[in-house]
């Protein structure tokens, strides 16, 4: 099944995280982990709204 809302919001978050993950991915003093956890963030808000919406919804 094709689902425009996780299309969107995959392009919105990459166009909206793309400058944060790069910067904390140079910096040298960064925890290796701040790239994962946005995009932690960003699944489980997907996840959120989709358990959100009733099963008989499409």
């Amino acid at each position: 099944m094709y689902d425009y809302r996780v299309s969107l919001l995959v392009v919105v978050g990459l166009y909206i995280f793309s400058p944060v993950i790069i910067d904390w991915w140079l910096a040298p003093n960064g925890a290796w982990y701040h790239p994962f956890a946005l995009w932690f963030l960003l699944i489980a808000i997907y996840i959120w709204v989709e358990f959100k919406r009733g099963p008989d919804e499409l």
